[in-house]
């Protein structure tokens, strides 16, 4: 008999809240006739439980439905994958099987080799960095601001290639606080370091609050926008932001204000792509802030908003950071080569 190597996915390991979370539904989804398997996966299947976490249930179902997911906010936020038996490729890496009695979850995840799955997620990230701090050498000639908004942007990418080359997963929200987990585990604090000065560190921190305060105030501005649009899955599906905010947001300024800050500038960037997507472009023009001036409404507030935060740098600083970017982005390429994710298990 050979034994599998991943590890199910126990319930009751979890806080009340999120255990009660997912016992409720996956009872709900036990009883469904088109679900074949269930599983768990991010901070709660990796033991990394924070006050912010949400719940992510990635879900096997019969047939060729393509995959589709769906937020929700209850007493935890609750997010849900749904695959097909075709689609199995695209459920996340670090998904642990908690119901699967026909073994189809289980097989899919022993079938894929960690090394390789790093290694093709860092080809990808290093390619996307490289062409993004392309378009900000683009914009900086003409509009410093719009070559900070693609740094800022890339630095989502560049925290990723180490916390990666670490052998560690990816998280969205806690970019930086795991960026310091990886960063410790390779012992390169000087990545650290560079990092915090991209985001504009201390000073940024010192106005976390009132990054916080934009986000809120931008959300509600804009989330209703996307309605019957293109537009970011969470502002489609949910009523408003409110709860979102408070659930995902509000706990990051709370236990991280790195991550906060991070997370901020991230996400200015990420709902004005979707902005000028509605908008007819095939993608975020280079010099960011040329084209937003045909905005109006609740678009041309956002992108205001993100104007304001923007400047929270000076315009003298950006071609410095520019240059750091491009250097972590190098350093990124050699952890690349060396692979230490083979030694860091």
């Amino acid at each position: 008999m050979v034994l599998s190597n991943i590890r199910r996915f126990e319930p009751t390991k979890l806080p009340s809240l999120w255990r009660g979370a997912l016992e409720r539904e996956l009872r709900k989804l036990k009883a469904r006739s088109d679900v074949i398997a269930v599983g768990v996966c991010g901070s709660c299947a990796q033991d990394d439980i924070w006050p912010g976490s949400d719940l992510d249930i990635e879900v096997v179902v019969k047939g060729d439905r393509p995959k589709e997911i769906f937020t929700t906010e209850q007493e935890v936020s609750v997010d849900y994958g749904y695959f097909g038996e075709n689609q199995l490729s695209e459920i996340p890496y670090d998904t642990r099987p908690v119901h699967d009695p026909s073994g189809i979850l289980t097989r899919e995840l022993e079938s894929r080799v960690r090394d390789e799955v790093v290694r093709k997620a860092l080809d990808a990230i290093l390619d996307r960095s490289q062409k993004v701090l392309g378009w900000a050498q683009t914009a900086l000639a003409e509009d410093p601001y719009s070559a900070l908004a693609w740094i800022t942007s890339a630095s989502q990418w560049l925290a990723e290639i180490f916390t990666l080359s670490a052998g560690l997963n990816w998280t969205h929200r806690r970019v930086v606080s795991r960026l310091e987990k990886a960063t410790t585990r390779l012992h390169r604090d000087d990545i650290l370091q560079d990092y915090g000065k991209l985001m504009g560190f201390p000073r940024t921190l010192e106005r976390a609050g009132e990054l916080l305060s934009d986000l809120q105030l931008g959300y509600r501005e804009i989330w209703s926008y996307f309605k019957g649009k293109s537009g970011p899955v969470y502002m489609v599906q949910q009523p408003d932001s409110e709860l979102w905010f408070k659930n995902r947001i509000v706990p990051l300024y709370e236990y991280d204000r790195r991550d906060l800050v991070n997370l901020v500038y991230s996400e200015f960037r990420f709902i004005l792509a979707f902005i000028f997507n509605v908008a007819g472009y095939e993608r975020t023009p280079d010099v960011v802030f040329r084209d937003t001036t045909r905005f109006e409404g609740p678009p041309a507030k956002w992108a205001d908003r993100y104007r304001k935060i923007l400047h929270y740098f000076s315009a003298d600083e950006v071609p410095g950071l520019l240059v750091l970017a491009k250097d972590l982005l190098e350093e990124g390429k050699a952890l690349a080569v060396d692979e230490p994710w083979t030694q860091n298990r």
